[in-house]
């Protein structure tokens, strides 16, 4: 596969609410992984998004496992990435694009690669690994749009 198709992501939306994640579930999709910075939070941020811990939730109890893939260190001065890492499964230090750090936190997940999903913001990290895996990927357009409270929808 050459380097223009490994960096196009199978398709693209504004942010992660703007995701039709019950369509994803209807295709056979049961995880998805988020890339942390831009996707999640600003980089460096001391929290979430907002919105983005409700829509983790019911991304949940829709029947999703949910990780989060980042390139940071896991770290005691990032207060946010730290709490998170014992609420849910990160994989720190991924080495994106490199494929381990993907495999490694879908089988975490109990998850095959062709039943996740990578969504960033990122074409050389985010989209690169998982399209070297053959996973489904989701680039995001207009990630800092995700601070916007009025873009909550889980659907």
């Amino acid at each position: 596969m050459n380097i223009i198709r490994l960096l196009k992501p199978c398709e693209a939306s504004e942010t992660v609410f703007d995701v039709d994640y019950a369509r994803l579930f209807a295709l056979g999709k049961r995880a998805v992984l988020f890339d942390l910075d831009n996707t999640l939070r600003r980089k460096w941020a001391a929290s979430l998004f907002p919105g983005v811990e409700g829509l983790l939730e019911r991304l949940g109890k829709m029947g999703f496992r949910i990780g989060i893939i980042t390139n940071r260190k896991c770290i005691a001065h990032d207060p946010l990435l730290h709490e998170l890492t014992s609420q849910m499964n990160v994989a720190c230090r991924a080495r994106k694009p490199n494929r381990a750090g993907y495999l490694s936190l879908l089988s975490n997940l109990g998850v095959a690669v062709d039943a996740a999903v990578m969504v960033g913001d990122r074409r050389l990290t985010d989209i690169l690994g998982a399209n070297r895996l053959g996973m489904h990927t989701i680039l995001l357009t207009h990630p800092r749009r995700n601070d916007n409270p009025g873009k909550q929808n889980a659907s």
